[in-house]
């Protein structure tokens, strides 16, 4: 799960090379200068939300996907409740937080 700003550029640069683009692409593809995403990348700058969003949009993922734990790192009771929490309306999830909040 990406946290710092060494592990946010990371899991960009993971990303960006999936896709099999290079730096510069995505940086034209989110609009930000290269020298602005090599800064990023390497942990040497921060990326403030609003361009966080942009390079999110630019690989085609959302903010919820680029910070997701891999599927791979969660434990099958984990994934049971996820897989059944998806399932709920908006006022079963209210109720099953306050359940956890509160055990």
């Amino acid at each position: 799960m990406a946290k710092g700003g060494t592990d946010i550029g990371k899991r960009i640069r993971q990303l960006r090379e999936s896709l099999g683009l290079s730096n510069r692409q995505l940086a034209i593809k989110a609009g930000l200068s290269q020298p602005v995403m090599n800064r990023i990348e390497n942990g040497n700058r921060k990326a403030d939300i609003e361009t966080l969003e942009k390079i999110c949009y630019a690989l085609g993922i959302t903010l919820i996907d680029f910070f997701s734990i891999d599927e791979e790192e969660m434990s099958p009771e984990y994934l049971e409740l996820l897989k059944n929490a998806k399932k709920l309306s908006t006022e079963q999830l209210k109720i099953l937080n306050d359940i956890i909040k509160n055990f």
